[in-house]
């Protein structure tokens, strides 16, 4: 018959010796993992700031001659091979900058900023995305709502008045055309990095043209006003 193995029992210095070296090894465990959330917390923050910090960094980065000195053809380059960024993101995070304080943007986040930029513009009313009209919102709650409710409620005012709009969130052929001359103007008259887009505003309304030029070429953009509104 073989033997019946009994349990060896600890003696009580030993048994108080692995009580004690298990209770360390807990106190040891929890440390670090309070000084990991500590850390998650603190990162998480950080990256909730640094968006509108790179936003305003590319807002200054998108100015005459920025993109040149650095050795691009334009921002759009920049974005590309200097920073690995893609323009649109680029574009989204400029937009919240020039048109949201660090405060509120900070508060909503990237995503929802944007989408409540998004949903400003495609109301009919002058709304900004701090204050969207009543009637659009409905029962959305923006505070409340997910950032695909309000990009959706956005689309959805953008086809209710896709027929009826001549203008909004689609430049003309005329206002490029007019951006295109002007452009071309002002280079002809020595400001070689001049830049001039046509960005569309609100249904019904003309585009603005968004202008870049040196501070030392007004008046290459005298002669290129001139040019233009002469021909036209």
């Amino acid at each position: 018959m073989p033997a019946k193995k009994t349990a060896r029992k600890l003696s009580p210095a030993l048994a108080e010796r692995a009580a004690a070296t298990a209770a360390a090894a807990r106190t040891r465990l929890l440390k670090q993992a309070r000084e990991d959330v500590a850390l998650i917390k603190r990162r998480k923050a950080e990256i909730t700031e640094a968006f509108y910090d790179i936003g305003e960094a590319l807002l200054r980065l998108r100015k005459d001659p920025i993109p040149t000195l650095l050795g691009h053809r334009g921002f759009t380059e920049l974005c590309k091979q200097g920073l690995g960024i893609a323009p649109t993101t680029a574009t989204e995070l400029i937009a919240i900058v020039e048109r949201l304080p660090r405060r509120d943007a900070l508060r909503w986040g990237k995503e929802k900023a944007h989408a409540l930029l998004a949903l400003a513009d495609a109301t009919s009313a002058t709304d900004t995305p701090q204050k969207i009209d009543a009637k659009v919102l409905g029962k959305l709650d923006p505070a409340k709502a997910t950032t695909r409710e309000i990009l959706a409620l956005a689309q959805k005012q953008r086809a209710a008045k896709k027929v009826a709009r001549p203008r909004g969130r689609t430049t003309t052929a005329e206002e490029r055309s007019l951006a295109t001359r002007l452009q071309a103007a002002l280079r002809k008259a020595g400001a070689a990095s001049a830049t001039v887009v046509a960005v569309a505003t609100k249904p019904g309304a003309p585009a603005k043209l968004r202008l870049e030029l040196p501070a030392d070429a007004l008046a290459a953009l005298a002669s290129a006003l001139t040019a233009v509104h002469g021909r036209r």
